[in-house]
C-alpha cells in the first residue's frame, strides 16, 4: 500500500497529512504507510498521557503513581503485589517502582505488608484511599477520558481489533529483529 499526500488537499487539512506532503514532495518513491501509522499512534499516545497526567494529578499525585494504585486495584482478591510483580506489570525499573511505593506509602494510599508466602518478602497493599482514588480514576477513564467514550461498542471494538493486530506485526517484526 503506498500512501500518497493530495497536493490539492483542503484548508483543514491534518497535520499528518501536512507532513505525508512534506515528505511525498522530498521522497516521491517512498511508501509512507508505516511513518504515518506510527507517527498517529504517537500523537494519540500523547493525548492520552497528558489527559492521564491531568487525572492523576487532579488526585494529587502523579501519572506513575497512579498506574501502581491501578495495577494493585485490579490486582484482587488481596490488593496487593509484591514489588517485582509491580516493575515487571508496569513495565517499569525497580527503583522507580521503589520510589512511587515510597511516596504512595507517605500519603497513605499504600503499606509494606510481609508476605506470608515468601520469608522476608514484601507485598505492596492497596490502602483504603489509594483504592478510592483508583476506582474514581478507573470511574473517569471509562466515562469521560479523550473523547473515546463518545465510540460505540462497534467502533470500540474495531479499534480494539486494529490496535491488536497492529501489536501482533510490531511483536513478529521485533521477534524478527532480534534474530
Amino acid at each position: 500500500m503506498t500512501l500518497r499526500a493530495d497536493r490539492n488537499s483542503r484548508a483543514e487539512t491534518s497535520e499528518l497529512s501536512e507532513i505525508a506532503a512534506a515528505w511525498t514532495a522530498e521522497l516521491p518513491d517512498v511508501d509512507l504507510a508505516p511513518f504515518l501509522v506510527s507517527a498517529g499512534i504517537l500523537r494519540l499516545a500523547q493525548q492520552v498521557e497528558h489527559a492521564f497526567t491531568t487525572l492523576a494529578r487532579s488526585s494529587g499525585i502523579g501519572p506513575g503513581d497512579l498506574r501502581v494504585l491501578l495495577a494493585l486495584r485490579r490486582s484482587a482478591p488481596e490488593y496487593a503485589m509484591s514489588p517485582t510483580a509491580l516493575f515487571k506489570r508496569l513495565m517499569i525499573t525497580s527503583g522507580a517502582v521503589s520510589k512511587q511505593v515510597d511516596r504512595l506509602a507517605e500519603l497513605g494510599l499504600v503499606e509494606r505488608v510481609p508476605d506470608p508466602e515468601v520469608l522476608r518478602g514484601v507485598l505492596i497493599s492497596l490502602r483504603p484511599g489509594g483504592r478510592a482514588i483508583a476506582e474514581n480514576a478507573m470511574r473517569r477513564i471509562a466515562t469521560s477520558f479523550c473523547g473515546l467514550e463518545h465510540l460505540s461498542a462497534a467502533e470500540a471494538n474495531q479499534a480494539l481489533d486494529v490496535l491488536s493486530g497492529l501489536q501482533r506485526t510490531m511483536d513478529a517484526a521485533a521477534t524478527t529483529d532480534r534474530t
